[in-house]
């Protein structure tokens, strides 16, 4: 068993039977080792479900009692896993690659006048309803904003009061992804 890692197993008809109606009085883990049996599942794949020790004994059960078979795909999948034959490293022509380092790359900001208005209307009404008293530093600081950086500056800080306000918490995430989409432009 221990090289049958890649054996695939379906279930017979009297296999289905079994899963479906229960007659045969299987054992817990014997019917758990049965349902996995669909035809895809490589014996390897079920070990990490079912400890090998019990599929050495459950499998050989089930196939003598024709619960199920071999399936068909197994052996053309073993003959395509079959190891290559081994390549000489002196056949190989080795070539050193270096690799640049990942940058990331911010979306660009929009300069629309309008866009950043729009957002900061949104922001000058939400701090008001969800803030009330508390949002006198949050405005001014969003009123002095001229640019879609500035504005992004200012919804940090109005995020922020959003989520330590009692019932603002329950929207500041939503509210700060369409302040951010907004102020991105749009590819």
């Amino acid at each position: 068993m221990p090289n049958a890692a890649h054996l695939i197993y379906c279930k017979t008809d009297k296999g289905r039977e079994e899963v479906t109606l229960r007659q045969h009085g299987l054992r817990h883990r014997q019917r758990s080792v049965l349902i996995l049996m669909d035809g895809t599942k490589s014996l390897g794949s079920i070990a990490t479900a079912i400890p090998l020790t019990e599929l050495t004994v459950t499998v050989p059960f089930l196939m003598q009692n024709g619960f199920i078979v071999l399936a068909k795909t197994t052996i053309a999948t073993h003959q395509t896993l079959a190891p290559s034959p081994k390549i000489a490293l002196n056949d190989v022509n080795l070539v050193a690659v270096k690799h640049a380092p990942a940058t990331l790359v911010q979306p660009a900001l929009t300069q629309d006048v309008t866009a950043i208005a729009t957002v900061k209307e949104l922001m000058i009404t939400t701090a008001n309803t969800y803030l009330g008293l508390m949002s006198a530093e949050v405005l001014s600081r969003i009123q002095r904003c001229h640019s879609a950086e500035q504005t992004l500056a200012a919804a940090a800080h109005w995020h922020m009061a959003l989520r330590e306000s009692k019932i603002g918490t329950v929207v500041a995430a939503d509210l700060l992804a369409e302040v951010k989409a907004m102020l991105h432009v749009a590819h």
